[in-house]
């Protein structure tokens, strides 16, 4: 897709700061618990985020810099490149010593899918990707669970099968990647559900968590990017753009756009996508979010337009998107400065649809959040040896989704001219050329 930061002057210098200083403290921190190796919230997703720091150093050194910051720079680099191969050794440490789950976000596909990442950012950027890494056995081990994934399991971005076929997407074009992403397209239509609205993908009671199971005791249909069928759409786009299953790909894509679009809700602020739909239940407007909400599934439908070339999808995704940066703050129920349902997530996320729409609204709203993200990260000052951030409730320990890795992450991004591939764990970004089928 491209990428054009949009920070400049103070802002840029203020995100910056907070981004080593979030990354200082992530070396410190101690990443416990059963997902301890884990792409979300763990050792994985720390590899990523100093690997992307690492990288960010060497391209800088690569086009000269300031002469007076070159060593500094260098230094800083250095540590976060060791920082990166520490992190990614002790979670492929677990990998190899623990049985764990097919998730994406807790499982052993995103330490595989971090480690796919980590490598590439750390290596000769002239240098081609070795036919023969360490994770060929993982895509052979992925492409069999897929074929034989059991009926009642989930379908999701999080922790089903469409965290898989973003797993299978970054390895693509390797044989067993494109067997994954196949198999993962038919599970996928065989799970899938229609009626006069379109196509949709139900969750059952038991898989909501425990306090809408009571709201929602026959199941709800999900419309969010992390645990709903908002996060389907970019898969199955571009499923179809590169030729796999595009019989079943492309009518699973065009009647889900449909469904979900009629099911948009009417709210103050205009059309709204609610975050449960469900016979019986009156839905209601969901917070503004990546992984719930107006920002999360604008960003879909638009990802989906490009690649399936649908005009009537980008507007509608447009819409969507500069409905929710007009919505006041006090009105997105944020209270965090994370990815997942934070001010850095919605940052991000605009700045990527800016991308894709050239709508400068996009890019304003994109900057206010990245100053609401520094002002919840409280201010930078010198301590303890290096910089230190403000107070650890703007974030969820250390990692990716809710923690202070993720926010370093969107700061840096918001600052480097560079692609930030990482975002593509979080279906905003496919990490691939313009579509070829479509």
């Amino acid at each position: 897709m491209g990428w054009n930061p949009l920070l400049s002057g103070a802002v840029r210098d203020r995100a910056l700061l907070s981004a080593a200083a979030l990354m200082r403290l992530m070396a410190s921190a101690e990443v416990v618990g059963p997902r301890s190796a884990s792409l979300a919230s763990g050792s994985a997703g720390l590899a990523v985020c100093h690997a992307v720091a690492a990288r960010a150093d060497q391209d800088e050194r690569g086009q000269g810099g300031q002469r007076g910051q070159r060593g500094q720079r260098g230094q800083r680099g250095e540590r976060s490149r060791e920082m990166a191969a520490a992190s990614l050794d002790g979670a492929i440490e677990v990998l190899a010593s623990q049985p764990l789950s097919l998730s994406l976000y807790s499982g052993f596909p995103g330490i595989a899918w971090a480690a796919d990442l980590v490598g590439r950012l750390l290596s000769d950027p002239a240098g081609d990707r070795d036919p023969g890494d360490r994770n060929d056995d993982i895509d052979l081990a992925l492409a069999g669970a897929v074929a034989r994934y059991p009926a009642s399991g989930p379908y999701d971005l999080i922790d089903g099968l469409t965290g898989l076929g973003v797993y299978a997407l970054a390895r693509w074009p390797r044989p067993a990647a494109v067997e994954c992403l196949a198999a993962v397209v038919e599970q996928l239509a065989g799970r899938a559900r229609a009626d006069a609205g379109g196509v949709y993908w139900p969750t059952a009671a038991a898989a909501l968590p425990g306090h809408l199971r009571r709201l929602y005791p026959g199941g709800a249909v999900d419309t969010g990017v992390a645990h709903g069928m908002a996060g389907i759409l970019p898969l199955l786009a571009r499923s179809s753009a590169l030729g796999v299953h595009q019989d079943t790909a492309r009518p699973l894509l065009e009647g889900a756009v449909r469904w979900l679009l009629s099911h948009l809700v009417d709210s103050p602020a205009g059309r709204t996508a609610p975050a449960l739909v469900a016979v019986g239940v009156a839905p209601a407007p969901a917070r503004s979010a990546w992984c719930y909400g107006d920002p999360g599934v604008a960003l879909a439908l638009l990802l989906a337009a490009r690649d399936a070339g649908e005009p009537d999808w980008e507007l509608a995704g447009t819409e969507l998107a500069l409905q929710a940066a007009s919505r006041p703050p006090e009105l997105t129920g944020v209270s965090d400065a994370g990815l997942c349902h934070g001010a850095a997530g919605l940052a991000h996320l605009f700045a990527r649809m800016h991308q894709l729409t050239g709508r400068p609204e996009l890019a304003t709203a994109a900057v206010s959040w990245t100053e609401r993200t520094l002002d919840m990260c409280g201010p930078v000052t010198e301590g303890g040896g290096g910089l230190v951030c403000g107070p650890s409730a703007a974030w969820n320990g250390p990692g990716v989704l809710e923690g202070a890795a993720g926010i370093a992450l969107a700061l840096m991004a918001g600052c480097l001219p560079a692609e930030p591939e990482w975002d593509q764990m979080l279906l905003v970004s496919t990490g691939l050329p313009a579509p070829v089928n479509a």
